[in-house]
Protein backbone atom coordinates (compact mmCIF):
# COMPACT_ATOMS: atom_id res chain seq x y z
CA UNK A 1 0.00 0.00 0.00
CA UNK A 2 1.27 3.38 -0.68
CA UNK A 3 2.80 5.76 1.89
CA UNK A 4 2.52 9.35 2.15
CA UNK A 5 4.81 11.16 4.54
CA UNK A 6 2.46 14.05 6.15
CA UNK A 7 2.66 16.67 8.92
CA UNK A 8 0.68 17.73 11.94
CA UNK A 9 0.29 20.17 14.37
CA UNK A 10 -0.97 20.89 17.53
CA UNK A 11 -1.47 23.84 18.37
CA UNK A 12 -2.26 25.89 22.10
CA UNK A 13 -3.12 29.39 22.42
CA UNK A 14 -3.95 31.19 26.10
CA UNK A 15 -6.81 32.61 26.31
CA UNK A 16 -7.72 33.95 30.14
CA UNK A 17 -4.28 32.34 31.51
CA UNK A 18 -5.98 28.84 30.31
CA UNK A 19 -4.38 26.67 27.42
CA UNK A 20 -7.03 25.79 24.71
CA UNK A 21 -5.95 23.52 21.82
CA UNK A 22 -6.88 24.30 18.19
CA UNK A 23 -8.62 21.50 16.44
CA UNK A 24 -10.87 21.28 13.06
CA UNK A 25 -13.26 19.41 11.63
CA UNK A 26 -11.45 17.61 8.18
CA UNK A 27 -14.17 17.82 5.06
CA UNK A 28 -12.78 14.43 4.14
CA UNK A 29 -12.57 12.17 6.82
CA UNK A 30 -15.01 14.25 8.99
CA UNK A 31 -12.77 14.37 12.31
CA UNK A 32 -11.62 16.86 14.67
CA UNK A 33 -7.69 16.74 14.14
CA UNK A 34 -4.82 19.24 14.64
CA UNK A 35 -3.36 21.28 11.71
CA UNK A 36 -1.46 20.03 8.66
CA UNK A 37 -1.16 18.15 5.31
CA UNK A 38 1.49 16.55 2.90
CA UNK A 39 5.04 17.03 2.95
CA UNK A 40 5.54 18.59 -0.95
CA UNK A 41 8.60 17.71 -3.06
CA UNK A 42 11.70 20.15 -2.11
CA UNK A 43 10.43 20.73 1.52
CA UNK A 44 11.89 19.35 5.08
CA UNK A 45 9.26 18.65 7.12
CA UNK A 46 9.27 22.00 9.00
CA UNK A 47 8.87 23.64 6.63
CA UNK A 48 5.81 21.89 5.06
CA UNK A 49 4.37 22.31 8.38
CA UNK A 50 4.95 26.18 8.48
CA UNK A 51 3.35 25.98 5.20
CA UNK A 52 0.46 24.10 6.48
CA UNK A 53 -0.17 25.94 9.09
CA UNK A 54 0.03 29.38 7.82
CA UNK A 55 -2.00 28.05 4.86
CA UNK A 56 -4.95 26.71 6.70
CA UNK A 57 -5.17 28.91 9.91
CA UNK A 58 -2.75 32.14 9.01
CA UNK A 59 -0.97 31.43 12.63
CA UNK A 60 2.32 31.83 13.41
CA UNK A 61 3.54 28.98 15.71
CA UNK A 62 6.44 28.20 17.73
CA UNK A 63 7.26 24.62 18.25
CA UNK A 64 7.45 23.41 21.61
CA UNK A 65 10.30 20.97 20.74
CA UNK A 66 13.57 22.89 20.10
CA UNK A 67 16.58 20.60 20.44
CA UNK A 68 19.01 21.20 17.80
CA UNK A 69 22.31 20.76 18.45
CA UNK A 70 24.08 20.85 14.83
CA UNK A 71 23.58 23.92 12.81
CA UNK A 72 26.10 24.25 10.07
CA UNK A 73 26.63 25.52 6.53
CA UNK A 74 26.18 22.13 4.96
CA UNK A 75 24.57 20.25 7.80
CA UNK A 76 21.35 21.44 9.83
CA UNK A 77 19.33 19.24 12.48
CA UNK A 78 16.01 19.49 12.16
CA UNK A 79 13.83 19.76 14.95
CA UNK A 80 12.82 16.11 15.92
CA UNK A 81 8.39 15.22 15.84
CA UNK A 82 7.23 15.24 19.15
CA UNK A 83 4.93 11.64 17.40
CA UNK A 84 5.31 9.61 14.27
CA UNK A 85 2.18 7.76 13.83
CA UNK A 86 1.63 5.67 10.89
CA UNK A 87 -2.30 5.80 9.62
CA UNK A 88 -4.26 4.25 7.54
CA UNK A 89 -5.96 6.51 5.44
CA UNK A 90 -9.37 4.36 3.95
CA UNK A 91 -10.99 4.73 0.28
CA UNK A 92 -12.22 8.46 -0.53
CA UNK A 93 -13.97 8.22 -4.18
CA UNK A 94 -10.87 7.70 -6.50
CA UNK A 95 -8.62 7.57 -4.07
CA UNK A 96 -7.13 4.06 -3.13
CA UNK A 97 -6.70 3.31 0.93
CA UNK A 98 -3.17 4.25 1.66
CA UNK A 99 -1.07 5.11 4.56
CA UNK A 100 0.07 8.34 5.87
CA UNK A 101 3.68 8.73 8.05
CA UNK A 102 2.80 11.19 10.05
CA UNK A 103 5.07 13.81 11.80
CA UNK A 104 3.02 15.65 14.92
CA UNK A 105 4.33 18.48 16.51
CA UNK A 106 3.27 20.58 19.35
CA UNK A 107 3.55 24.31 18.92
CA UNK A 108 2.27 27.24 20.57
CA UNK A 109 0.64 30.53 19.08
CA UNK A 110 0.97 33.94 20.77
CA UNK A 111 -1.54 35.33 18.54
CA UNK A 112 -5.01 33.25 18.05
CA UNK A 113 -6.81 36.12 17.26
CA UNK A 114 -5.35 36.24 13.76
CA UNK A 115 -6.92 32.59 12.51
CA UNK A 116 -8.73 32.92 9.38
CA UNK A 117 -9.75 29.26 8.24
CA UNK A 118 -12.20 28.03 5.88
CA UNK A 119 -12.99 25.05 7.90
CA UNK A 120 -14.88 24.57 10.94
CA UNK A 121 -12.79 24.88 14.24
CA UNK A 122 -12.86 25.07 17.94
CA UNK A 123 -9.68 25.98 20.52
CA UNK A 124 -10.72 23.76 23.47
CA UNK A 125 -9.71 23.77 26.90
CA UNK A 126 -8.32 20.36 28.73
CA UNK A 127 -11.73 19.94 30.81
CA UNK A 128 -13.75 20.17 27.03
CA UNK A 129 -11.92 17.46 25.33
CA UNK A 130 -14.38 14.44 26.85
CA UNK A 131 -17.42 16.49 24.99
CA UNK A 132 -15.76 16.27 21.57
CA UNK A 133 -16.32 13.12 19.82
CA UNK A 134 -12.56 12.43 18.94
CA UNK A 135 -10.49 9.58 17.61
CA UNK A 136 -8.89 7.87 20.34
CA UNK A 137 -5.51 8.97 19.11
CA UNK A 138 -6.19 12.54 18.89
CA UNK A 139 -7.61 12.49 22.08
CA UNK A 140 -4.55 11.03 23.36
CA UNK A 141 -2.42 13.38 21.51
CA UNK A 142 -4.34 16.25 23.14
CA UNK A 143 -4.25 15.12 26.33
CA UNK A 144 -0.41 14.67 26.00
CA UNK A 145 0.03 17.86 24.84
CA UNK A 146 -1.76 19.53 27.85
CA UNK A 147 0.31 17.59 30.21
CA UNK A 148 3.67 18.93 28.91
CA UNK A 149 2.18 22.33 29.33
CA UNK A 150 2.03 21.66 33.01
CA UNK A 151 5.73 21.55 33.35
CA UNK A 152 6.20 24.94 31.47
Amino acid sequence: MTKHFTVTAYIVAQFEGEYKILLHRHKKHRLWIGIGGHIEEGENPVQALMREVKEETNLEIKLLNKNRLINTQDVEELVRPDIILEEKMPDYRSELAHYHIDLIYFAICKKPQYIKMNEQYAWVAKNSLKKMKLNKEVHYLAQKFFKLLEGI
